[in-house]
């Protein structure tokens, strides 16, 4: 019999307490060391950092004296910035390009991808730093696709959680959307898509005000979270009906508008798009419709994804390569961009110069409508409405930036926030133990200019690693060839 003294006890639960803080390590756990390490949350810059990751898991967060135990690798980071990997919360990832066409004498639009483009779109948004995507709308199966050959490894590319076929009146048609006729085709649609692992239900332009009630409620029954891209419904009724999220800076309905205000607007619509601006021009912000409805949204805790830099892309598709050089368009599948090009220019269908010369003119206000947003305490999220990430997302955070929200706040959004809101919080958007190992190094600091948030030279994705030009090129298959890649470039 072993006899335990007052002594030994003691020892005992000191060495206990000692390894609960100093996490032991396998044999295929990683050092990542000697970076600035940026933490959102704590608005605080760490330097001499140092990580470790097995399997994956961060296992061990720290900086100064590095830890003194058995690693089967270390990286050695110096000059280069670490933060959690970067959430874009509107990425259409399994999307392929819009399609024109005559079907039974109509037109039709459809956006259906492929598995190759799918490919492409996953590792560009990932080599941009993304880890997390949620996908705002997709054929469901696609998703559900996507989805097993990420965690297959299969495929590489950030984690997907996704809406399924979005729901929307022709001429939208094919497998990435659809159209309820009754109450038990709704409820069906809804419960088709939960059965596939969607977690959100996307409802769109067009839908009547019971259409949408109707569509908050099938979602909600279903398990889903229910978000919207509206624009004759106000977001303040939405809110009312129920919606979890909105979408994109474009509250165009004319119930926001003051009544002098939404007599002139409704007075002047007409086949064209310059709604997307004329609404920003007749907007009372002080007004108490608007002042209405940002308390609603605030007190509902209504998610916002406000996708900035869409309304940048239509205001300025006139001088289109002013805010999407040409260099940043290599980042697309040719099939996309050439149909995304198509696109935008449908998008300002009857403008001249001076509709956009009004239109850029907007731009500070659609901005201050961002501010007042957040200042409320409304949730926010940020997105591209691209594929996920490109350089669209840098721009993205900058224009936040631009708005008057600070670096800090703007990187809780791309990391931490979206986490909280999306409901993984438990999983990822943090650098700490336990998480995932999602971590993007970034070659400047982007607290300096948050541009920098482009500039990314390796990528940590559930603890696989990879290099941005290994990414971009498609030779990401040899992880080691990634890290060599790395070491060179820093050299």
């Amino acid at each position: 019999m072993i006899k335990l003294t007052k002594t030994g006890v003691m020892s005992g639960l000191l060495m206990a307490l000692a390894s609960c803080q100093t996490p032991q390590t396998g044999n295929d756990a990683v050092l990542y060391h000697s970076f600035l390490r940026i933490d959102p949350d704590r608005e605080k810059s760490i330097e001499n950092a140092w990580i470790v990751v097995e399997g994956e898991k961060i296992v061990d967060v720290g900086a100064g004296a590095l830890p003194e135990r058995h690693f089967a690798k270390q990286r050695d980071m110096s000059g280069h910035y670490a933060l959690p990997g970067f959430i874009d919360a509107h990425a259409h990832i399994t999307a392929g390009p819009h399609n024109f066409e005559i079907r039974d004498g109509a037109p039709a639009v459809t956006i259906e991808g492929s598995d190759e483009i799918t490919q492409f779109n996953a590792r560009i948004a990932l080599a941009f730093g993304i880890t997390t995507v949620r996908n705002p709308g997709g054929d469901p199966e696609a998703n559900a696709r996507y989805d097993a050959n990420i965690a297959s490894g299969a495929w590489v590319g950030p984690e997907g959680l996704h809406a399924g076929a979005v729901i929307q009146p022709p001429p939208f048609v094919g497998d990435s959307f659809a159209y309820p006729q009754s109450t038990d085709e709704w409820r069906m649609e809804a419960s088709r898509q939960a059965a596939l692992g969607m977690k959100y239900f996307k409802l769109y332009l067009s839908l009547s005000e019971n259409e949408l009630e109707t569509g908050i409620q099938a979602a909600h029954e279903a398990g889903l979270k229910a978000i919207a891209h509206l624009d004759n419904i106000s977001w303040t009724r939405a809110a009312e009906l129920g919606i979890d999220g909105l979408e994109h800076a474009l509250p165009t309905s004319p119930d926001l508008l003051e009544p002098e205000q939404r007599a002139i607007y409704l007075a002047e619509l007409g086949p064209h798009s310059k709604f997307t601006y004329r609404w920003f021009e007749l907007a009372d912000f002080d007004g108490p419709l608007f002042e209405q409805m940002v308390d609603i949204l605030a007190k509902n805790k209504i998610q916002t994804n406000l996708t900035l830099v869409v309304n940048e892309l239509t205001y300025n598709t006139d001088k289109l390569s002013d805010v999407w050089p040409i260099a940043n368009r290599k980042f697309e599948h040719p099939e996309n961009l050439e149909a995304s090009l198509t696109f935008l220019q449908l998008g300002a269908t009857g403008w001249d110069g001076e509709d956009f010369d009004r239109a850029r003119a907007v731009m500070p206000k659609v901005l201050e409508f961002a501010r007042r947003l957040h200042d409320a305490g409304v949730p926010m999220m940020l997105g591209t409405d691209s594929r996920g990430g490109t350089p669209f997302y840098a721009r993205e955070l900058a224009l936040h930036v631009e708005a008057g929200i600070s670096k800090w706040a703007v990187l809780r959004m791309a990391t931490s926030k979206s986490a909280e809101l999306l409901g993984i919080s438990d999983r990822t958007g943090r650098i700490s133990r336990g998480l995932e190992a999602d971590i993007v190094f970034l070659k400047r600091n982007p607290i300096n200019d948050i541009s920098n948030v482009r500039d990314v030279a390796f990528v940590i994705a559930n603890g696989k690693e990879f290099a941005f030009d290994a990414l971009i090129d498609g030779t990401h298959t040899d992880v080691e060839g990634d890290v060599n890649a790395l070491k060179n470039d820093t050299q």
